[in-house]
């Protein structure tokens, strides 16, 4: 949660942000990609930072999840929690759009169980993406496997009413999933829709440029969108990728102007929902730098659409 001030026709204004805000823990803390160890540690000060509603965590064990609850419980905020299952298959290789069903089977049985422990846990949302991308030919069979997938999900995230995010991501240029472009994730939605209501697209405004997107191309897919992340793509020597660096590091592609711009379409549509930063530190870098200049921008972009200037 935060407050912007502004002039507005000559006199001071001071605005609440209209999301919730919300980070992503495990690429502000690389380090929990791998392991919860520390987890509870880390995540205590994003817990601590009221400028944080949501945090996304990974997978948690237990005992750090043990950690994680009694700070939230002692800080006295109202710190939201979401299940972000994309590690599981971004770095574990689970494929949760197989063709092969015992592999597919594989991801869904943890996905699921992973999801009922989010239930259990309080969480308000699981995420997860698709598998890699397959040849035009075996396209539909794998979108038909992706569907079975997340099915199982959303059944077991419907019984404790939460949503099920599903991220997009380039399908050519770096991380090359499955389901990528919005026109594709929003047919897949709605089929699902027509036995789950809790499935959700998650926009990564970070993906836009790998994808040829731009945040007014969600004005068409309004109802769809569940989830919003803030980040920024990284060029490098001529060549896109989906490296999430701090902004206006070397390289990085998106600004405040684009976040700006999400902003105003995000109000367009009467958006709801909240916005997740998605940055990572780079070598020599803390994360709490990151997560300063990430801030900071996020203020400026909320005041240059109050201001008109987007």
């Amino acid at each position: 949660m935060f407050y912007a001030g502004i002039y507005l026709g000559g006199a001071e204004a001071v605005v609440r942000f209209p999301y919730s805000v919300g980070i992503v823990a495990f690429m502000i803390y690389p380090s929990l990609l791998k392991s919860d160890e520390g987890a509870s540690r880390l995540v205590r000060r994003l817990i601590d930072d009221p400028f944080f509603d949501l945090l996304e965590l990974p997978p948690i064990g237990v005992s750090e999840w043990q950690g994680i609850s009694e700070a939230a419980s002692k800080s006295g905020r109202r710190v939201s929690f979401a299940l972000g299952m994309q590690p599981e298959i971004l770095v574990r290789g689970l494929n949760p759009s197989s063709t092969r069903e015992e592999e597919r089977k594989e991801a869904e049985e943890r996905l699921v169980a992973l999801t009922g422990e989010a239930c259990s846990r309080g969480y308000t949302g699981v995420a997860l993406c698709s598998g890699p991308n397959v040849p035009e030919s075996d396209k539909d069979r794998a979108l038909e496997s992706f569907k079975k997938t997340v099915s199982a999900i959303a059944e077991k995230a419907g019984e404790c009413g939460i949503p099920v995010y599903i991220e997009t991501f380039d399908t050519d240029v770096d991380k090359k999933r499955l389901v990528g472009r919005l026109e594709l994730a929003a047919r897949l939605v709605d089929e699902l829709r027509s036995s789950y209501s809790n499935v959700y697209i998650l926009w990564d405004l970070s993906h836009a440029p790998l994808l040829g997107e731009k945040p007014e191309d969600l004005k068409g897919y309004a109802d769809l969108i569940g989830h919003i992340h803030i980040g920024a793509a990284k060029m490098v020597e001529g060549k896109l990728y989906d490296y999430h660096p701090g902004f206006h590091r070397p390289g990085a592609v998106n600004d405040e102007r684009d976040v700006a711009s999400l902003l105003s379409v995000l109000d367009d549509v009467s958006y709801r929902g909240a916005v997740s930063f998605e940055v990572k530190p780079e070598e020599g870098q803390l994360s709490e730098e990151v997560i300063a200049s990430s801030k900071s921008v996020l203020v400026r972009a909320f005041q240059l659409f109050l201001e008109g200037r987007v």
